[in-house]
């Protein structure tokens, strides 16, 4: 007499599962950066960053400092710009958006940090 195997259907399913991990984080390794890249700008640029900065801003005036962020971060990606200098102008953004308000000098810092990490 041939004994059915229990537990086959769920050791392959556990297969699968691990098999799908193993490929998530081969994703994320090696495009974990663009991935990031990408979030950061379309999340926390577009939709937090531009909508704390001053009311006094015209639409003109916001849409190009977002502009200018987006540079910095396709720079950052184009020219494989250190990990560091993007996390630093990250941490700096995040740092002037935690009181959820932006002011004129907090953007001229952040701008000037740009500037000077972009070179």
């Amino acid at each position: 007499m041939i004994r059915k195997r229990e537990g086959q259907g769920f050791f392959i399913a556990l297969l699968v599962v691990s098999g799908l991990c193993i490929v998530a984080l081969g994703l994320f390794f090696f495009a974990g950066r663009a991935i990031t890249l990408f979030t950061f700008k379309k999340f926390v640029v577009n939709k937090a960053f531009v909508r704390l900065l001053p009311r006094a801003y015209t639409l003109e005036k916001s849409e190009a400092i977002r502009q200018q962020v987006y540079d910095f971060y396709d720079h950052a990606e184009e020219a494989r710009t250190q990990d560091t200098t993007v996390m630093r102008v990250s941490q700096k953004i995040q740092q002037i958006m935690a009181d959820e308000k932006i002011t004129e000098e907090e953007v001229q810092s952040l701008m000037t940090l740009m500037d000077t990490q972009k070179k």
